[in-house]
């Protein structure tokens, strides 16, 4: 070993990674019904590298007239592209739910923020209306597994969010949390219809993609629907506009 690769390895040694919890500032985007016209309100999860300002356009020109739609945003937001001396790669950002670097607590600020920007929602709805609506959740590609944890984490605090049952879960083109049990989607799922969203031409959904995620459906005791179009990893404006 090199004297190098040993002052290296000291150095390691002696550095101290600490936490801090501080306050954060989420944003979500919002389309279709006001608050006082809303009988159904979706919750949709956006895929890796997307913002929720431009995920909820399409539901945006599909959504019915008394349903409202969510879009709350990953919290770690980064440039698309690498970075270029002209400074282009400046241009164009997305979001990400979660990585596998300090997953839990990152996981954890993730669920608080769900559970705010919905319970805020469901609230103003309960207001303006005097009842509460409905939910529905749709996930896409990365969005599906968050979409499942926070779910279960709906199920496991023991009342559905705010008073609200989740009418429909849709899992689209994305595959399913793998740190979320079978045990606890299966009662999560309790009452809930859930959908299978692939497209016919989706690189990521290969047929060994679908085979294990119907082995594990299967394997759950659950009956579901299975939807497929003509096109690759994006939404499709026909089953999309069926779903809602």
């Amino acid at each position: 070993m090199t004297e190098f690769q040993d002052a290296a390895r000291e150095a390691a040694a002696a550095v101290t990674l600490h936490k801090l919890a501080v306050e954060r500032t989420a944003r979500y985007a919002t389309a279709g019904a006001d608050a006082a016209d809303a009988t159904a309100l979706w919750v949709v999860f956006h895929g890796y590298g997307q913002l929720a300002s431009d995920f909820i356009t399409t539901f945006a020109r599909l959504v019915p007239r008394q349903t409202r739609v969510i879009a709350p945003e990953g919290l770690s937001r980064f440039y698309l592209e690498l970075p270029r001396a002209d400074g282009k790669h400046l241009a164009r950002t997305g979001a990400t739910w979660l990585t596998r670097d300090d997953r839990e607590d990152d996981l954890r600020d993730a669920l608080a923020m769900l559970h705010a920007v919905v319970g805020q929602e469901v609230d103003a709805i309960l207001e303006a209306r005097g009842e509460v609506p409905a939910i529905h959740v749709l996930g896409f590609s990365q969005g599906v597994a968050m979409s499942m944890r926070w779910v279960a984490d709906v199920a496991d605090r023991g009342v559905p969010e705010e008073g609200a049952d989740i009418a429909t879960h849709v899992l689209w083109a994305g595959g399913l949390a793998h740190d979320v049990s079978d045990d606890a989607m299966r009662a999560a799922w309790t009452g809930t219809s859930v959908r299978v969203v692939v497209g016919d031409k989706d690189k990521f959904a290969t047929d060994a993609f679908r085979r294990t995620l119907r082995k594990r459906i299967d394997a759950m005791g659950l009956v579901i629907e299975e939807f497929t179009f003509g096109g690759g990893h994006r939404l499709d404006d026909d089953v999309l506009r069926q779903l809602l």
